[in-house]
């Protein structure tokens, strides 16, 4: 099977260093998969990564889509295929989503950062307010539904660093997620308050001891608990944020697209918070 933007994605740093001239990781993994761009350009790879991706990128599918789409529209038009065979009816309750058939055809409704979605198996994503799903939400609903998750949430709350197999990935996780927020909301926790509750958290302080808790379902089948203590400057003491999420989340995603999904949930708080992109 021809690798995408996304596959390639996964095998890249994922710290968004820009030093191969492209914004961000993702960004990159699009324009060699698209033939933009040479693999070759990432600095971060080892000897031994470079080789292995140098053997396979021959074979990645060129995927063009309208002039001046974007590297998140691009492959988000990649990757719908890859849901046309599973059995949305029998898959539906697993994922937390309900089976929906119009018009003789098939979607899967579920919600993703508290906005509701259809997803047809074509791939097709229609957001139920009217308004245009973005690149990025296209890419998660499709991921998700594509992991065909089964069971259910363990309620065990454990950090990014307590997955399996996640040592590689624990700074990028941080520093795109939680140090954004650090960074974003220190000294600002009325405006972090504001987002949580634009983005349908639920308030849990009084269930810990930090100075802020919310607890949000970014996916049916993926929580995440946010934990905020905020700065206390007379005392030398820095903000802090932590990102943890139920035991059972890599049953509902892989380890690298939770690391993205990470990082668009903190871009969306920011969003909500100070209208920032």
């Amino acid at each position: 099977m021809a690798l995408t933007a996304v596959d390639i994605y996964k095998r890249l740093p994922q710290t968004n260093c820009a030093r191969c001239g492209s914004p961000s990781c993702f960004v990159f993994a699009t324009k060699v998969a698209l033939r933009q761009e040479v693999i070759e350009k990432c600095v971060v790879l080892s000897e031994a990564e470079l080789k292995d991706l140098k053997v396979v990128i021959g074979e990645v599918r060129t995927v063009m889509t309208e002039a001046g789409a974007n590297a998140y529209a691009q492959a988000a038009e990649e990757i719908k295929g890859r849901i046309r065979d599973i059995d949305f009816r029998r898959q539906a309750n697993g994922l937390g989503a309900q089976y929906l058939k119009e018009d003789d055809k098939e979607y899967l409704s579920l919600i993703l950062l508290n906005h509701k979605y259809k997803v047809s198996k074509d791939g097709d994503v229609i957001k139920d307010d009217g308004g245009s799903p973005t690149a990025w939400a296209k890419i998660f609903l499709i991921i998700y539904i594509n992991m065909r998750g089964e069971g259910g949430i363990k309620n065990e709350w454990v950090s990014f660093g307590g997955l399996p197999k996640t040592f590689a990935k624990q700074k990028s996780f941080k520093d795109n997620s939680e140090d954004v927020l650090v960074k974003n909301f220190s000294g600002k926790k009325t405006q972090l308050k504001t987002a949580c509750n634009s983005l349908g958290g639920m308030d849990v302080s009084s269930e810990f001891k930090s100075d802020m808790a919310y607890r949000f379902f970014v996916l049916p089948k993926i929580p995440f608990l946010l934990l905020f203590w905020d700065e206390i400057p007379e005392e030398g003491f820095p903000a802090r944020v932590k990102i943890l999420m139920d035991r059972s989340v890599l049953a509902f995603i892989d380890i690298e697209s939770l690391v993205f999904l990470a990082e668009r949930f903190a871009r969306e708080l920011v969003k909500q918070g100070f209208g920032d992109s």
